[in-house]
């Protein structure tokens, strides 16, 4: 959508808080690694009711903002099945808080999977992982 070279291999859903679609970017991230659209077999989300920046930052403005990385295959993605995907690394930035995809961070992110197409409770919140050095 974006030919910013700081944002590629990225997917932006807009009005995502305002329309409850985490779900749903979820299954873009996952489709697109199991399509071969990005390269390095990773997949990048953005949830956004706000913007981002030509030079790759994401400012939280009025509404949360959600950072979702798919970084490996689906454990399944058939179209005749429903998907599972295990650990899906997700930040939240709070109104203020930014995030930077040219120096994107690998840390203080949550954990959140989707099992036969059943997504863990709660996928917008969750206890961020600061244990990654």
């Amino acid at each position: 959508m974006f030919s910013w070279p700081n944002y590629a291999g990225t997917i932006n859903d807009s009005h995502f808080v305002s329309r409850d679609r985490m779900g749903r970017s979820m299954a873009f991230v996952a489709r697109a690694i199991e399509d071969g659209l990005t390269t390095g077999g990773a997949a990048w989300g953005v949830g956004v009711d706000d913007g981002i920046d030509k030079n790759g930052l994401a400012t939280a403005a009025g509404a949360d903002t959600f950072v979702v990385l798919g970084d490996h295959r689906p454990d399944q993605a058939d179209s005749d099945r429903y998907l599972t995907y295990d650990d899906y690394r997700i930040w939240r930035l709070r109104p203020g808080g930014t995030f930077d995809f040219k120096n994107r961070p690998t840390c203080c992110y949550y954990l959140r999977s989707v099992v036969d197409g059943i997504p863990d409770r709660d996928l917008c919140n969750g206890t961020p992982v600061t244990n990654c050095g």
